[in-house]
């Protein structure tokens, strides 16, 4: 039995109510109680579930303090309930709420007792090294499912999300081989994918009634152990991930009223937009035969395309249209792993003002496919500013205007802190490309 296997590498059953406490860190405070200050910008887990005679099912946001009263009295019972390692924002676990990643799930199905014993032998074993060791195993019927909880919980800023699932598609296919599960056809799932809750019911005719989660490993991961388990290219870079605003939102309230007004209160925000004539070139790109889409990133290069598509302020029904028009040229570069609707509707979820500033070389790093900077005509960029002032003068002149007026007033702290509260998963390269700033003035008031 494959619990058997589990004992053997020192497997201990848990309680699952324990194991949530441990991943969502209940009782530290970590995700907001039911009638907490909104303004303390916590987030929470969110479960779902439907009984066989309900015609709809329910969402719930699971609270600190009403966590354990939740999973008892209406989770744990349930024909079917779903819960995965990330806390959001509202009432539904969709990717553009979320908040945190304080687990990353994996699910492994045409598991054996050989195959397990395959995968931990080779888990446990340091010199060989081969897989990640999870914290904990769920038996979930017809598979196991592999828990992976973080020392800290991975903030999940726009462009991390992307480059998170293709890590994650990446570790999967590590794990998921000929070696440890019987099942050829590996099944691969974005961060954003839900599992049966641990205690819950299993599917019928499970070889088990219920959910069962062990114990493997006491100590929790972090991104630098995981990223010895995946190519260099798809390594998280994990200077990117805790580059949160040290102002608090009443200092910024503050510091920048007309920010908190459209931003906070009316929830408005500007992005910066340009002509459409770069998503028709990406199209292009995507369809060249050198530098251009390859198996194995057409689902970022649609991804990207959404982007592109924000940021021509593109509707999201044309941009779905256009990555469904690609389809053919995609199945194209592997016949045998056909590119589908699905995966399209997959790349839409990306669909959100937040992208507008997604970073060009995550971009190149997804797709794999090399993008050309603009170039100032081979002048230095002080050369190209004094061209371009006086081109500004020689129009002030015919127009009775003054170029200098208004500004250079503006505190240069005051701007790049403005810009990255409007930008929290900004790079300096884009707040120097924005505002206009040198990268040395960037630099020093960088996160001030």
């Amino acid at each position: 039995m494959l619990s058997d296997v589990i004992k053997k590498y020192g497997g201990e059953k848990m309680d699952p109510l324990d194991v949530y406490k441990d991943i969502f860190r209940i009782g530290e405070g970590f995700i907001q109680k039911e009638f907490e200050d909104s303004g303390s910008f916590k987030a929470n887990p969110i479960a779902y579930y439907k009984n066989e005679n309900e015609d709809h099912g329910h969402f719930r946001i699971m609270f600190e303090d009403k966590f354990e009263e939740i999973y008892r009295n209406e989770l744990v019972n349930a024909d079917f309930c779903v819960m995965n390692g990330l806390t959001y924002f509202g009432a539904k676990y969709t990717s553009d709420r979320a908040s945190k990643m304080c687990a990353m799930i994996f699910d492994l199905d045409g598991v054996t007792d050989n195959s397990l014993n395959n995968f931990f032998y080779a888990a446990f074993n340091k010199e060989f090294d081969y897989y990640p060791l999870p914290n904990y195993v769920a038996l979930s019927g017809h598979g196991i499912h592999l828990y992976y909880v973080f020392e800290e919980p991975v903030p999940l800023f726009p462009n991390l999300k992307l480059q998170l699932k293709e890590f994650k598609y990446s570790l999967t296919e590590k794990m998921w081989n000929k070696n440890t599960s019987v099942d050829e056809k590996v099944q691969k799932q974005g961060i954003n994918q839900p599992f049966r809750i641990l205690g819950g019911k299993c599917k019928k005719n499970a070889p088990l009634d219920r959910v069962e989660v062990y114990r493997v490993n006491q100590h929790p991961v972090n991104i630098e152990y995981l990223n010895r388990f995946v190519p260099t290219k798809i390594e998280i870079d994990e200077k990117k991930l805790f580059k949160e605003s040290k102002l608090t939102l009443d200092q910024a309230k503050e510091k920048y009223p007309e920010w908190y007004e459209n931003k906070v209160v009316k929830g408005i925000r500007s992005y910066w937009t340009v002509k459409r004539d770069l998503y028709d070139w990406w199209i292009q790109q995507i369809k060249k035969e050198e530098n251009g889409a390859s198996y194995g990133h057409r689902y970022f290069c649609i991804m990207t395309l959404v982007i592109y598509g924000i940021k021509c302020g593109l509707s999201k029904d044309e941009i779905k249209q256009d990555a469904i028009d690609l389809i053919p040229f995609l199945n194209g570069l592997n016949e045998e792993e056909p590119f589908t609707e699905e995966d399209i509707k997959s790349a839409l979820e990306c669909y959100d003002e937040r992208y507008n500033t997604f970073p060009l070389k995550d971009i190149e790093k997804l797709t794999n496919i090399r993008i050309e900077r603009n170039k100032r005509n081979g002048r230095k960029q002080e050369q190209h500013l004094a061209g371009a002032r006086a081109i500004q003068e020689i129009n002030d002149k015919y127009n009775g205007t003054n170029w200098r007026d208004g500004n250079g007033r503006k505190p240069k702290k005051d701007i790049v802190q403005k810009w990255q509260l409007e930008n929290p998963e900004g790079t300096k390269y884009q707040c120097v490309k924005d505002t206009g700033l040198s990268k040395n003035t960037v630099k020093k008031w960088w996160n001030i």
